[in-house]
């Protein structure tokens, strides 16, 4: 059976929804350029001196604290680093976010935005050379879509986006749930460049929330757990050589 890349999606205001790339240029041992590279915080979550290294998740503005973050798209050119908030469909606020004047206009929507559900004013942080993924460690993660299906057809008995779970290389062919058996260290090779597997992804209760609605209409760890007695939903890997890859680019997986 062929595998084949599906899309290639990044996250570059982690929190806020992801955005399709038509190709990606990989660099060895780095996520997806400008992957989780701003974070959305308030003075309470990280303290007067803000953020100035790799953080947890939980200090941050994301869906599992702050689902209403769902009902907002973006648009982004990392050319310029400039962001557009859509709601429904219209760009209703713009601004370059490493410009102060620009991180302004985007913050003064934001906190307008979310009066009542952020405890503080919304900020928007960055560190260079630091990307904000859930691990410290620069991984980049695999989501097969036939486990996605497999999970709402057989377990939840209804259609699941999946952009629940905000991977960044979306791929089809392999059977459902196949991925968990990728040991770790094991080469996945997209276009003859090299990613090594490093383990499955245990997912949290963002998941739960309805990329469509911002309603948290499913509780996903309870019904892994429950109906595949684990946690799991795609498989983190790294990058170890570099090169460009695309939707529609044949994927290999070398056993040894």
């Amino acid at each position: 059976m062929t595998i084949e890349l599906k899309a290639i999606k990044r996250y570059p205001v982690k929190g806020l929804s992801g955005i399709e790339m038509p190709a990606a240029d990989i660099t060895a041992h780095q996520m997806l350029k400008d992957d989780r590279r701003f974070i959305i915080a308030t003075q309470s979550s990280v303290g007067q001196d803000g953020v100035h290294e790799w953080a947890r998740k939980s200090n941050f503005l994301q869906l599992v604290n702050t689902p209403k973050l769902a009902e907002l798209g973006i648009e982004y050119d990392d050319a310029t680093t400039t962001l557009s908030i859509l709601r429904n469909g219209r760009a209703i606020c713009k601004g370059n976010l490493e410009d102060k004047m620009g991180r302004t206009v985007v913050e003064d929507f934001l906190k307008a935005f979310l009066k009542n559900d952020a405890a503080g004013t919304p900020k928007i942080y960055s560190v260079p050379n630091v990307s904000f993924g859930d691990m410290k460690e620069p991984y980049i993660s695999v989501i097969n879509l036939a486990s996605v299906r497999d999970f709402g057809d057989r377990i939840v008995q209804k259609e699941i986006d999946p952009m629940r779970f905000r991977g960044n290389l979306l791929i089809d062919g392999l059977e459902p749930w196949a991925e968990l058996k990728w040991e770790e260290g094991q080469i996945v090779q997209i276009n003859s460049i090299d990613f090594r597997v490093i383990h499955p992804i245990t997912r949290c209760k963002a998941t739960s929330v309805n990329p469509g609605t911002a309603e948290s209409d499913i509780n996903v760890p309870l019904m892994l757990r429950k109906g595949l007695n684990h946690l799991y939903m795609g498989v983190y890997v790294e990058p170890v050589t570099s090169g460009q890859i695309q939707p529609g680019d044949k994927i290999a997986i070398i056993k040894d």
